[in-house]
C-alpha cells in the first residue's frame, strides 16, 4: 500500500531532462522558421515596391507625354518640362485671345508638369520630383517608402525620331540591392516643340 502512495504519475526529474531540451529544440526551429519567413517577406515587399515605383513613373510619363503640347528636356540635370493643353474655354466677348465666327473667344489653358531627377544617379538620395510648377520644394515619386526604399540609378532620355521620346529609368531597392532598367518609346501625337538641351 505504501508504493502506491509514492506513483503520482507526474514527470520525475530524468523525464524532465530529456523534454527541456527537445521542448528547447522545437523553440528555435519554430523562432528560425518564422524569422526567414519573415526575412523573406521583407524582400519580396521590397522588390514589390521597386517594381511598382518604376511602373508609376513611367505611366504618369507616358500619359503625359502622350497629351504634350510642347517638352523641354535638360540633360545636365535631367528634367522633362511637359506643357500640354487641358480645355478650351468658349467665353462671350470677352477679348481678343482666338475668336470663332460667331464672335465667341476660346481661351487656351495649359499645364505643366515637371520630371526632375534629385541628387546624382545612383547616389542614395536620388529620386524623382513630379511637381506641376518649378517653384516650390520637391514632391518626390520615388524613394522614401516604409517598405523599401529605393534609389534612381539611371533617367535618361531622347529623340530619336520627330514626336518619339524614348526614355530610360533604372532604379534600384536600398533593401536587397536588385534593379529593374525599363526603356520605353512615346509617340506624342499632339507635340508641337520638342527642346533637348
Amino acid at each position: 500500500m505504501l508504493n502506491k502512495k509514492f506513483r503520482s504519475g507526474g514527470f520525475v526529474f530524468a523525464e524532465f531532462a530529456i523534454a527541456l531540451p527537445l521542448l528547447i529544440l522545437l523553440g528555435w526551429g519554430l523562432a528560425t522558421v518564422g524569422m526567414k519567413i519573415f526575412y523573406l517577406g521583407k524582400i519580396q515587399l521590397a522588390d514589390y515596391v521597386l517594381e511598382e515605383e518604376v511602373h508609376d513613373v513611367l505611366s504618369r510619363l507616358i500619359y503625359d507625354a502622350r497629351a504634350a503640347k510642347t517638352l523641354i528636356a535638360e540633360k545636365e540635370v535631367p528634367t522633362l518640362t511637359f506643357t500640354y493643353r487641358t480645355i478650351n474655354e468658349v467665353h462671350s466677348k470677352l477679348g481678343n485671345i482666338q475668336s470663332t465666327a460667331n464672335g465667341d473667344v476660346i481661351a487656351d489653358k495649359t499645364e505643366t508638369r515637371l520630371y526632375i531627377l534629385a541628387g546624382d544617379a545612383g547616389k542614395k538620395d536620388s529620386k524623382i520630383n513630379y511637381k506641376r510648377v518649378d517653384e516650390y520644394l520637391a514632391n518626390p515619386i520615388t524613394g522614401d517608402n516604409y517598405f523599401g526604399e529605393t534609389r534612381v540609378t539611371q533617367f535618361e532620355f531622347d529623340k530619336p525620331a520627330e514626336k518619339v521620346l524614348h526614355v530610360t529609368l533604372e532604379m534600384q531597392s536600398e533593401v536587397t540591392g536588385h534593379k529593374i532598367k525599363m526603356s520605353t518609346a512615346v509617340y506624342m501625337p499632339g507635340c508641337e516643340s520638342f527642346k533637348i538641351y
